[in-house]
């Protein structure tokens, strides 16, 4: 069930969950618009956070379909994760800081699993868990490289 919050003058925000993370959700916006609905961040890619930011928007009597605009406030998986998604449903326009940008094109470019090489070798200097480190590493062995577990 969609948790949808108004805050007066057109704009609403939506908890998208992050699925086994403790944050546990990102609030994404929807701006009213003379042009139509415009997202500030879309949340993780993920089925239950496309599901959870779907019934939002439909709560709010609109669709993902509708969408004129993304807005993405920084380069992190839980606020630009279903961005493509968004744009690939409604046409819609994603924006965001030149700085950000330029770490998407870097990644693109990259050859594939240097991307998930890069994270694992930063958690693993981290600290992080081995149960942390499998997936990534299974990931960049199995070639799943366009996803991160």
């Amino acid at each position: 069930m969609a948790q949808v919050t108004g805050h007066g003058g057109g704009v609403w925000s939506l908890k998208v969950p992050i699925p086994d993370n403790p944050l546990g959700h990102t609030l994404v916006h929807l701006l009213d618009t003379d042009a139509g609905p415009v997202l500030i961040d879309t949340g993780w890619d993920d089925p239950t956070s496309w599901d959870t930011l779907s019934d939002g928007l439909r709560a709010l009597g609109t669709s993902v379909n509708d969408i004129h605009g993304v807005v993405i406030t920084h380069h992190h998986p839980d606020h630009h994760g279903l961005s493509g998604r968004v744009r690939e449903a409604s046409g819609a326009w994603i924006a965001m800081h030149a700085a950000d940008t330029e770490v998407v094109r870097r990644t693109r470019a990259s050859r594939p699993g240097v991307w998930l090489g890069y994270l694992t070798a930063k958690l693993t200097a981290a600290g992080a868990p081995e149960e942390h480190l499998a997936p990534l590493r299974a990931a960049r062995a199995s070639g799943r490289t366009r996803t991160l577990p």
